[in-house]
């Protein structure tokens, strides 16, 4: 197989393919190209590809041409999908239900597609994990800083009681979903109040019955609670928060907007509202665009809003290479021979990963999130 692996747009330190798993695939006879400088901001250099087997090439245009894999980890752009035909599979984070435009370019390109935020066998998401895990534990620590008076705006609360006051900063989120949890267990190893509002019963029972966070809130003496989310219960418990911070409840799905500007302006001046979900979409009506990383917050309704598309990209070095550990370690499995796709209906991971194929939408996550048409994959691949 031919592979390639492109240098990514602004606003995206990550790479889609580390070395050591570039060494992985010429091991097993496959060819690499990458595009000049694609690991540079994620701490990999040209040296460590072409001493790995890659070939260095000057442009993306380049490396996508002959290539039958393309790997990307943000989404492809229109200038690089004019470059890709229907033959070439891509492999990367598309998040399709927050990008019409795009999935609309890919079905009428008749474009092959594999999410990476869609490879799951009997429930779990092996390559959006990692990437979750960052977004919440780092939702906790930005969602501190910003409580803090280096944010100028900040309310400038301890998020644990210290000597002579006893407040715990308060915390919420929305959804017991993979960057919710990680969220959870470091805001109470930091010694957070939190409630998680959660709508799925079977979760809240999971969620309970985890000694972890009732371990956690005891060190601090904090309080923890896990509650049935509805509007009643929003309205209640986000008047009362210094932190809220949303996450998405199913991976791949478009964010549900449930915070309203009035639950909003409930919260005292300089709380912090973190949305974890931004690349699915906003989780509140304060939002109008995504922040960026040169200026990461704005203000609405005097609370500070944290609300980056690509929060694992903050992390560029661990993300790159847990997501292309995970990716390789399968795909190896499933490119033993020419006929990839053929291979692919083997391997239930990456079978269900296939968002477009032949001009058919065949994510029924992406189509129920867009109200689309749905074709089932195995109708399509005999």
């Amino acid at each position: 197989m031919k592979i390639a692996i492109l240098k990514e747009n602004k606003n995206e330190y990550r790479v889609s393919v580390v070395p050591k798993d570039v060494q992985r695939f010429v091991n097993d006879k496959h060819t690499v190209a990458i595009t000049s400088g694609a690991g540079s901001l994620a701490g990999f250099n040209d040296d460590e590809y072409k001493k790995a087997g890659a070939e260095i090439v000057n442009t993306n245009k380049i490396a996508i041409k002959n290539a039958q894999i393309i790997f990307k980890i943000s989404s492809v752009q229109p200038k690089e999908l004019k470059l890709i035909d229907p033959s070439q599979i891509i492999i990367s984070l598309f998040n399709l239900s927050n990008n019409p435009k795009l999935l609309k370019a890919l079905l009428k390109n008749k474009n092959s597609t594999l999410g990476v935020e869609a490879m799951h066998d009997n429930g779990e998401y092996v390559a959006l994990i990692p990437n979750e895990q960052i977004k919440g534990r780092f939702g906790a620590i930005v969602s501190a800083y910003h409580l803090s008076k280096l944010d100028k705006n900040g309310y400038g609360k301890t998020i644990s009681p210290i000597n002579f006051d006893n407040e715990h900063a308060n915390f919420v989120i929305l959804n017991a979903s993979y960057a919710g949890y990680e969220a959870a267990r470091t805001i109470l190893a930091l010694g957070g109040n939190l409630t998680i509002l959660e709508t799925n019963d079977q979760l809240i029972q999971q969620v309970k019955h985890d000694g972890i966070f009732s371990t956690l809130a005891h060190l601090y003496n904090s309080k923890f609670d896990i509650v049935k989310s509805d509007f009643d219960n929003l309205n209640q418990y986000i008047t009362k928060a210094d932190v809220l911070i949303n996450t998405n409840a199913f991976p791949g799905s478009l964010t549900q907007k449930r915070i309203t500007e009035k639950m909003i302006s409930s919260m005292h001046k300089g709380a912090v509202y973190v949305n974890l979900a931004s690349d699915q979409g906003f989780g509140a009506e304060t939002e109008r665009k995504p922040s960026t990383f040169k200026k990461p917050t704005f203000i609405a309704n005097n609370v500070i809003h944290f609300n980056i598309e690509n929060v694992a990209s903050v992390f560029p070095s661990s993300a790159s290479s847990a997501v292309s550990n995970a990716v390789t370690n399968h795909l190896l499995k499933a490119i033993k021979g020419e006929n990839m796709l053929g291979r692919i209906k083997e391997s239930p991971i990456f079978f269900n990963a296939i968002l477009t194929y032949d001009g058919k939408l065949t994510s029924k996550t992406v189509a129920d999130s867009l109200h689309l048409q749905y074709t089932d994959i195995k109708t399509l691949i005999k």
